[in-house]
């Protein structure tokens, strides 16, 4: 019935010369979703108040418990504690952290961000555990509950906002209950993971010392998952992060308000304040959550004499490292007790705001654009004309029922008959949903930042593989490009270029070369070695070697980058709005900002199907061709 009614609809559209998306096949699926949502929120307050009073009270409880500490106190306590477990060059890192966000007035900012990461990370991984164990009862039950992780994860995060903020209203609330949802799949994927790879030999000998369902879970297969488990929520937690800084738009407490209040009015000195600090915290945190980090300290000084004898003898064991992390501690302690005063008050401290960036970013915006204006504007113009104008025409001229033949006549080829229907069907549906001339735009601008990225990112890949000194220097700036949360990369885009489309083009790039950068290094250094010393002996040079060799050898891991590439240009589409990008996700943060549950859901859904027909279509591709050069480089066998 489906090929039919496609087919059915684009004869009659062609017959009927029908270049747009026709209004008679429109479905007003968001109004509905918007009535059933508030109908929802009238008479089914029972449903999810009890978890967001959850939320609330523990969010407000840490933070008085935070507020009613000494900064000195809780800061000291909680570098002593990276030191133990982490080791003392984690502790430095976070001693720097402490200091910038001390030096520039973000100490309560810092303190918010601290208990709201605390009390979300801690649903999350709740959930995600329980989710995680239904998903390991069996095969029918993890595809289920795999095709809901999906969801989760490929609907765009920004649209999460707008059913939460027309649920909960503007504030902390729905930020906590958005970044629930939003980070728990990674972690309710590696338990589903750990428990369900867990040795067989192991479970049977429980089993066989009588362990009942429960013990054999928690004390059995919950242990043997620990590894998966860890990473899960190494991968929760940055995920946290980087929705709890997204959720400022929405009133949320953190760092994120005086970054996301710095680019509403511009001042790109107070944004990079709270930027580096949000930078920090999330290396800070992602090398804290490491499952494979190791407690690497050097910190091996020894005490002598009288008094470590008499320390020794009052724990009952050697000195260690942790006595002087808890004699530091403990020294804190009594500083702040027996040293009352201004010096502890990290929020209005006596010696004021030490570091202040807004004149510093300020004079560099008016040296840019003195002795940079004319280039930059020129460079501005070459990408709007040549780039962004040619593919919005080129986009928008193609008829939409083009658009779902071509299509399913593609899946076809690439994916096969029933996935190249249902491809077919989501572009119609994308038209269906209103949303056609915003996804021609989309399109337009992920377009032109594609190849900005592919310009840029296949050249520093190879330049990376070929040196190993290049590899040193790149590796950690795409570490911290790729911590960063990714709404802080339109600050540099903005301060070069001002706000538009140029300018959501070059924040789109930033955002999105890393992975075609890596997977390109990762893909010319993985080539079979046999094959490279083959060709050397007969005498290929070096750059025959890369152009005949290792990339044919690396297309496919390349392919897989530039895919990475283009997801992470749609998740840009929405950040890019608040800079002047038109599309679905200026409809998205249109939404957001006005709790229109309608347009959000009908633009979230559309960009959804865009990122899954895109995906689908690019894999198809990438396995077609590997089939083609292996085919092509087989033996006929006669």
């Amino acid at each position: 019935m489906l090929p039919i009614a496609i087919g059915a609809v684009i004869l009659s559209a062609f017959t009927l010369n029908l270049s747009e998306f026709p209004q008679i096949l429109r479905l007003r699926i968001g109004s509905l979703l918007e009535s059933a949502f508030a109908l929802f929120r009238e008479d089914a307050t029972w449903v999810y108040e009890p978890f967001t009073s959850a939320l609330d009270i523990s969010y407000a409880a840490l933070l008085n418990l935070f507020t009613g500490i000494s900064p000195v106190v809780l800061a000291v306590g909680l570098l002593c504690l990276l030191g133990y477990f982490r080791g003392l060059k984690l502790a430095l890192l976070g001693l720097v952290t402490f200091i910038w966000v001390v030096a520039t007035g973000l100490w309560e900012y810092t303190v918010e961000t601290l208990a709201f990461m605390l009390v979300g990370v801690g649903a999350a991984f709740i959930l995600g555990i329980i989710v995680g164990m239904i998903g390991a009862i069996g095969p029918r039950i993890n595809a289920a509950v795999n095709i809901f992780l999906d969801s989760l994860q490929a609907f765009p995060a920004f649209a999460y906002l707008v059913p939460a903020v027309f649920l909960f209203g503007m504030g902390n609330t729905a930020a906590l209950v958005v970044t629930v949802i939003y980070s728990l799949p990674p972690l309710a994927r590696m338990t589903s993971l750990g428990l369900r790879t867990a040795s067989e030999d192991t479970i049977e000998a429980a089993i066989s010392a009588g362990a009942n369902p429960r013990q054999l879970l928690f004390g059995v297969k919950l242990p043997l998952a620990r590894n998966s488990i860890q990473a899960g929520t190494n991968q929760l937690i940055m995920y946290a992060i980087a929705m709890a800084t997204m959720a400022a738009m929405v009133g949320a407490a953190g760092l994120g308000a005086p970054v996301w209040s710095g680019l509403s009015r511009l001042a790109f000195g107070d944004a990079l304040e709270g930027g580096i600090a949000l930078v920090l915290i999330a290396i800070l945190i992602d090398r804290a959550s490491d499952p494979s980090g190791r407690n690497t300290t050097v910190f091996k000084t020894r005490v002598s004499g009288a008094s470590a004898q008499i320390l020794r003898s009052l724990w009952g064991r050697p000195w260690g490292k942790g006595h002087y992390y808890l004699l530091t501690f403990v020294a804190a302690v009594l500083a702040s007790q027996l040293h009352r005063g201004t010096w502890q008050d990290f929020s209005d401290p006596p010696w004021g705001v030490l570091v202040n960036l807004r004149e510093p970013a300020d004079a560099f915006v008016l040296w840019l654009t003195l002795n940079w204006g004319p280039v930059l504007e020129d460079v501005s113009n070459f990408v709007q004309t040549y780039g962004l104008n040619v593919l919005a025409d080129f986009f928008g001229s193609i008829p939409w029922y083009v658009v779902v033949v071509a299509t399913v006549v593609i899946g076809y080829v690439l994916v096969g008959r029933i996935a190249s229907l249902l491809l077919g069907a989501g572009v119609m549906f994308i038209g269906a949903f209103g949303m056609w001339q915003e996804t021609v735009e989309t399109m337009a601008v992920v377009s032109t930042s594609i190849g900005v990225v592919v310009l840029i990112g296949f050249p520093l890949g190879i330049l990376m593989a070929m040196s190993d000194p290049v590899a040193r220097v790149l590796r950690p700036v795409l570490d911290v490009m790729q911590a960063l949360p990714v709404y802080l990369l339109i600050i540099p885009a903005v301060m070069l270029l001002g706000i538009g489309e140029v300018a959501a083009v070059l924040a789109t790039a930033i955002a999105a070369v890393p992975p075609l950068i890596r997977y390109t290094n990762a893909a010319l250094r993985g080539a079979d070695p046999e094959v490279v010393e083959a060709a050397t002996m007969f005498g290929a040079t070096p750059g025959q070697i890369l152009r005949q060799v290792r990339i044919p050898l690396g297309l496919k891991t390349i392919a897989i980058g530039l895919n990475q590439a283009i997801l992470m240009s749609l998740v840009m589409a929405v950040v890019s709005a608040m800079i002047g990008a038109p599309g679905l996700g200026s409809s998205i943060l249109t939404s957001v900002l006005k709790a229109d549950l309608a347009i959000g859901f009908e633009a979230g859904l559309a960009m959804f199907l865009l990122a899954v027909i895109i995906d689908r279509l690019f894999n198809g591709a990438t396995n077609y061709l590997a089939e083609a050069r292996h085919s092509a480089g087989s033996p006929e066998k006669e």
